[in-house]
């Protein structure tokens, strides 16, 4: 975030509204103070399918995101979550069941970078291979399902990890109309 760790919920709650028009969410007294910005018009309706790409802090500031919010709007269009190397912890949502559930639902995965002092095997032979969850993984992330990113380098999970990324989400988007939970 080129605004710094100060502003990066500011910059990431803008994005959201300019990306999603999310204006559903802003309460009367910031419509009328101008947060929408631009020409959005908050009596045109929202819809469409969002898949969320989280890398590192986003994964954090989208779950605080969503944790304050709370717009059943917003998360009914969410197909599809893939974190990676996220900040987020499922504690802070213990008390929301549908966000807790939503995170460790077949909708969400967590990539991991492969970390040589920690993790057994070569990192770049890791690529979608699942990762092991020790009790404090299972504390910090819940149930979520998590593989490895293909790399050792945080900055090049995204990239490593493409193929396992579009894979989970095509397989949300054809999921998209059924209720039906897929472990996979």
């Amino acid at each position: 975030n080129a605004r710094t760790d100060r502003e990066g919920m500011a910059t990431f709650e803008a994005s959201v509204r300019s990306l999603f028009d999310c204006h559903c969410e802003l309460k009367e007294d910031e419509i009328e103070d101008g947060a929408l910005g631009g020409d959005m018009d908050p009596s045109v309706p929202v819809d469409g399918s969002i898949f969320v790409l989280a890398h590192s802090a986003s994964g954090g500031q989208l779950v605080r995101y969503l944790l304050n919010r709370q717009s059943a709007q917003f998360l009914s269009r969410i197909r599809s979550i893939s974190f990676t190397d996220s900040t987020h912890s499922i504690q802070w949502v213990r008390n929301h069941p549908h966000l807790a559930s939503l995170i460790q639902s077949s909708k969400s995965l967590y990539i991991k970078t492969f970390n040589p002092m920690r993790d057994e095997g070569n990192g770049e032979d890791s690529g979608g291979v699942e990762c092991p969850k020790d009790q404090f993984w299972t504390h910090r992330f819940g149930e979520i399902r998590t593989i490895y990113s293909g790399t050792t380098e945080h900055s090049l999970s995204n990239w490593s990890a493409r193929d396992s990324i579009w894979k989970h989400f095509d397989k949300n988007r054809d999921n998209a109309g059924t209720t039906s939970e897929d472990p996979n």
